[in-house]
Order: C-alpha cells, then structure tokens, then sequence
C-alpha cells in the first residue's frame, strides 16, 4: 500500500472514497461535515439512527456528488472517551470497509480535535486504516481487490512528518503480519531467517544468524534443546540499527515458527494457531524496520530466538536437565513451555552485549489470556521507571498493557531439587511464574517482559478480521524514539 499526502480540499480530491471520523456528541466538523457536504447532507440526515450514532464501531458508507465516489463516514464514540486506541479501532474499521467494497484509492480526513494534536490523529487514522485494509492472499488462486493507496487530505503542509511516521509504522505492521500468517511449512527457522535478513538488507539493517553450530559453540543449551526434536535447526537471529553513540537498547522476540508441544504433546485444537507463535519474534522484526526506515536516533538491537517444537526422535525430555548461555542449569518441567527457554538465551546474549535494558515480547502463557482477555498484553518488569515508558508508549501506540505482579513467591515457585531452577511453577499464577523465570537471566539489567499471548493473533472473525494483529510493533517504534 503506497501513502501520499494532498493539500486539495475534499471538493478537488478524486478517488474512489474518502473516510472521515465524526463524535457522538458533537455536530459533524472538518473532515466529517465536508463529507456530508459532498452527500448533500446524507450523512447528516443518517446520524443518530439506530444504524450509525457515531458510537466506536460505527460505520457506514453512502455515495458522494463529487470527485470522490463514496464517503465512509467512522464512529469515535464521545469525545471525551476517545483515545489512541479508538482513533485506531474506529481507522481500521473504515479500512476494513474500504476493502470490502473493493475501493482501491483512498482519502483520509484526520479527526478534529483528537487527542494528542492533529499530528497524532493523522498517524492513527492512516496507520489504523492501513491496519483495516490487510488481507493475506498470497496462497490465493485469485487474490481479489486491495486497497493500494492511501492519500492523507488537510496533510500539514509538504512533507509532512506525520505522514512519514505513519508510512514506516504501518509497514512495519504489514511486515509483522505478514511474517505471522505465513504457513508453518514455509517458515520453518531456516526460511524465516534468511526472509529476515532480506527484510533487514532492505530496511539497512546489520543483519547476523548464528546457526546451530555457533549456538553450540556459545553453550546456548535452551534454543538448541528446544529444537532438538525438528529435522530444521534453530536459529539466533541479531538485528542492529547503529544510529549514533550510546548504549544499546534490545528488544528480544520469542520465534517458535510452529509449536506442536514437543513430548508434551498439544491437543488438535491447540495446535491450529501454532504458527502464530513466533508472534514476538515478528513483532521485533516490524518495530527494527520501521526505526530503521526513520533513522531513529540511538542504538537498537533486535534478537529473535527461531526454532520448531516437534515431538521427533531427537526431542527433549521432562526432566532434562539444561545448561543455558551463560551457565545456569534449567529442570524441564514441560516441553510446551518451550518459548521462555529461547527467551532465556536470548536475553543472557543480549544482557552479554552490555544492552542498557531490554522488552521482550513472546505469546508465552495461556494464563494471561485467562487474566487479561484478548484486548490487554501481560507487562512484567523488574524496574518501574521501564514500566512506565512502555506503558507510555503503549498509551501513545492504542496498544494496551496491564502490570502484572512479580513476586517472591513466583521465584521460589520455580525451586528445583537438582538444577538452579525449574522452567515452570505449576498453574497458579502461570504467567507470573514464566515472568519470575525469564527475570533471573536478565538479571541485574532494566527489563521488560510483554506477554501478548492474547493480542498477537485472532483466531475467529470479528470486526477487526482474523488472523495476526501485528500487535506491539508501534509499541517498540514509539519506545525508541523516546529512549
């Protein structure tokens, strides 16, 4: 999808439609009245039945007398509720309709008055409504229409910013869930690293695989073991973006391409997402991408842990005894709590390259989907002021996280009577456990653990689709260019 910016007004602008945003308690204004203008008071006359009320999930779509064919006019809901996460919701439903309709050119009016400046609402209408227009057809006989551009109206003047941030953001999102759709047999560690490093030499990334061989080498025993039982080897994948002095920053991504469970062996049903699980690792390649494509300021490092949990001869086993990067010795409880080794090692590798703090991002635990939903990602963390940048740049990115405790007693749940520590601490309290675990190899340094188990992939059809969310990506983007 190609964006552009036009300072025409909507009476000069031709298309195939133009989105606008309208309050539920306010008259129609900017964008929104100019677009009723053009229907010839259409929109006005439908506001406030029980089809469209501009509430947040609102949409409708009427035909124009003008340039433009059709008007897509998006609910926000009051005012005073509207946020960074409703300006998106409400963008990428006007996408989503957009896309439906087959209208392959569209204009987009920011809202008025939004939360966080014009700037602000211009990123999240264009990065939503590029959100709402994905589609995955790329194993499609007949892929079916797209939207293919994307034209901001009222831009800031030439050039501008907002535009630009939207358009790496937004691909960093596509590239995110493009890498999560893709099927299992054609992302295996392997292929995915090498489409990675081709996504890394495009964006001018420095771009590092260390196979299994050097992974032996370093003594990274939890990715090896994990992908011991897989005829295709794991993979550490090390992305840098060297944009001026200072430390580094790292982002950790768990890269499990398919996970059948291991020995631990998941049910039918619990196997059919499976090649979402490498959500984080996906995640970190978007949000690396699209800092690079700003030239962001300062040092960022990207590691993803690749591997494929199979049940083959050479599997590991319940009650293995592992010994991680940098020493530690690790009790296998379960094989299907295979994601925190990998992050494990990743993040003694990146805490090893002196990173000055570290989020990690994995759809690890079941139990924060059980605790949180579908709708908040789990934030654990070891340092406050970390936490509340994250949580500040999730706010900024409409990307919610809730904190959730890392206690003593979550530690000592993982006490094993012959190794440093076990890799689980039974149910209770399941995604905290996993959280205590990955804590102890990131030691002393700032981190951040994101699980996004709940977020990261829908599996049934609702108003957003289905499939993959690229979920955490602008997370990352927007964290950078603060740190």
């Amino acid at each position: 999808m190609d964006m552009h910016e036009s300072t025409a007004s909507l009476k000069e602008f031709a298309a195939d439609a133009v989105v606008a945003f309208a309050y539920s308690d306010r008259p129609l204004s900017g964008g929104a009245a100019e677009l009723d203008a053009a229907a010839r008071g259409a929109f006005s006359r439908f506001l406030g039945r029980p089809a469209f009320k501009a509430e947040l999930g609102d949409v409708v779509a009427l035909p124009l007398d003008g340039p433009a064919e059709v008007g897509i006019l998006a609910g926000l809901g009051a005012h005073a509720e509207c946020d960074a996460d409703a300006l998106r919701r409400a963008a990428r439903l006007a996408g989503r309709k957009a896309l439906e309709m087959g209208l392959a050119h569209v204009g987009v009016a920011a809202a008025d008055d939004a939360p966080g400046g014009d700037g602000a609402a211009r990123e999240a209408a264009l990065i939503g409504l590029s959100a709402g227009a994905y589609r995955f057809h790329t194993y499609k006989s007949e892929p079916g229409p797209a939207v293919e551009r994307v034209t901001l109206l009222s831009a800031g003047g030439p050039q501008d910013p907002s535009l630009r941030r939207a358009a790496a953001v937004a691909d960093g999102v596509r590239i995110c869930r493009e890498l999560i759709d893709t099927p299992p047999n054609d992302k295996t560690p392997d292929l995915l690293a090498e489409r990675v490093t081709g996504l890394a030499r495009a964006a001018g990334l420095e771009c590092e695989v260390l196979g299994a061989d050097r992974l032996a080498e370093m003594g990274a025993g939890g990715i090896l073991a994990v992908g011991r039982g897989s005829a295709h080897p794991p993979a550490l994948v090390v992305l840098r973006h060297d944009g001026g002095r200072g430390p580094w920053h790292a982002f950790v991504g768990k890269g499990l391409t398919f996970d059948s469970g291991g020995l631990d062996l998941k049910s039918q049903d619990g196997m059919l997402t499976m090649k979402s699980d490498m959500s984080g690792a996906a995640a970190v390649v978007g949000a690396m991408h699209a800092i690079a494509r700003l030239g962001l300021e300062g040092r960022f490092l990207g590691v993803l842990g690749l591997a494929e949990n199979m049940p083959g001869t050479g599997a590991y086993r319940p009650s293995d005894v592992l010994r991680m990067l940098g020493g530690a010795t690790v009790e296998v409880s379960n094989t299907d709590a295979e994601g925190r080794l990998v992050l494990a090692d990743g993040l003694s590798y990146v805490c090893s390259q002196g990173a000055k703090d570290v989020i990690d991002l994995a759809t690890l635990t079941g139990a924060i989907v059980v605790a949180l939903g579908t709708h908040r990602a789990g934030l654990f963390a070891n340092e406050d002021a970390l936490a509340e940048s994250v949580l500040s740049a999730g706010g900024a990115a409409g990307e919610r996280y809730w904190r959730m405790p890392l206690d003593r007693e979550h530690k000592e749940a993982l006490k094993s009577p012959v190794a440093d520590t076990k890799s689980t601490g039974g149910r209770p309290g399941g995604s905290a456990t996993a959280a205590a675990f990955l804590a102890r190899f990131a030691g002393t340094t700032p981190w951040a653990h994101l699980d996004i188990a709940g977020t990261a992939f829908r599996d049934a059809k609702g108003p957003y689709g289905e499939g993959a969310t690229g979920f955490g990506v602008e997370t990352l983007v927007r964290f950078a260019a603060g740190a």
